[in-house]
């Protein structure tokens, strides 16, 4: 008898476990016809389903919350694409009511709080576009956006809306902060994989941030030679290094090239270097963005795209991104961009 009811009890702990994590879609979008296909994080299709008069479903197990992906075609994105929080519950995914273009979820905590997140933040950028909006409105639209982003973390310490919004802000975070940031979390979030993986970028960036020693690159110039930062640094007439990321396909970084070609220009002889590593993957369009803008600099890539281990090295999460390195390998500065690097190295060269 003790062994019936203990196997009962086995049984219904274990359904209650399954329910726990069980999940629902119910879709309804204005339209829409054909099949719908459920895409997991790294963008795989896991599951598809029949449309019928615009409406779809959804159901599984969800072992852990993650960001999935719907559309309406195999090959993304489709004549639609959301993107939701797949966690337990009833997800219900429809048109946006400010803008049906953004694609709504809600139903679960962490997707109720992206859909209110989004909405608010949608009404400030129309907002802030808007022609008849005053400087000084959008100076304070500006403030509320960055305060809207801050809030939703902290209200949402305890999903995973919380933490993609962490790890989308965390660009502006020291190493140090991020980790700070992360410790904030409950402990069965931290083992999260975008946390998990935010705090290897945390601990990455902790190890290039100002006054730790460089961490040395190697990758081949446009020769194919292999070509060392560490054999840069260590050049005696190099007083100082600047390690610069970027790529000819990237609208910022090339808008930053007329200051650096301003300040290499000025500064070289005095003992100012670049070391250039381009994320680029198309040979010719690297070679052609140097030479058309007279980058006179060092250069190498991998012609990997952000594919390269550099860009792990130095977490670099968005480009342009550079660090300034003195003579004797220490890091005095990090982006450093427009008339501040040229303000830099004029008063370290004076």
């Amino acid at each position: 008898m003790k062994k019936i009811l203990l196997f009962a009890a086995c049984t219904a702990l274990l359904s209650a476990c399954g329910s726990k994590n069980k999940y629902v879609i119910e879709g309804n979008l204005a339209g829409l016809s054909g099949t719908v296909y459920l895409f997991d994080e790294e963008q795989n299709v896991v599951d598809s389903a029949a449309v019928d008069n615009g409406a779809f479903h959804f159901k599984g197990t969800a072992e852990s919350p993650a960001m999935y992906m719907l559309s309406d075609a195999k090959d993304l994105p489709g004549t639609f694409y959301a993107r939701f929080i797949l966690e337990p519950g009833t997800i219900a995914i429809s048109d946006g009511a400010e803008n049906p273009m953004l694609k709504t979820a809600t139903g679960t905590p962490a997707n109720d709080a992206c859909a209110a997140y989004t909405e608010a933040s949608y009404k400030l950028i129309t907002e802030y576009r808007d022609e008849s909006t005053s400087e000084e409105r959008r100076t304070a639209i500006e403030e509320e956006y960055e305060n809207l982003a801050r809030q939703a973390i902290e209200q949402n310490r305890n999903n995973l809306f919380g933490a993609t919004m962490l790890a989308s802000q965390s660009y502006e975070l020291s190493g140090q902060e991020t980790l700070d940031e992360i410790a904030k979390f409950p402990p069965e979030m931290q083992q999260n994989k975008v946390l998990a993986d935010l705090r290897k970028q945390a601990e990455a960036k902790l190890r290039t941030d100002v006054g730790q020693p460089f961490t040395d690159v190697t990758a081949p110039d446009a020769e194919g030679n292999d070509i060392s930062l560490k054999s840069v640094v260590g050049n005696p007439a190099n007083k100082y290094v600047l390690l610069d990321f970027w790529a000819s396909w990237c609208g910022p970084c090339m808008g930053e090239v007329p200051h650096l070609v301003k300040t290499y220009k000025e500064f070289h002889k005095k003992g100012f270097e670049i070391f250039g590593v381009s994320f680029d993957d198309d040979r010719g369009k690297w070679l052609g963005a140097i030479e058309e803008n007279k980058m006179e600099w060092i250069h190498v890539s991998d012609l990997k795209s952000w594919d390269n281990q550099a860009r792990e090295d130095y977490a670099v999460q968005g480009i342009p991104a550079n660090f300034l390195i003195d003579s004797d390998g220490k890091i005095i500065a990090r982006d450093l961009r427009g008339e501040e690097l040229y303000a830099k190295i004029a008063e370290l060269l004076k």
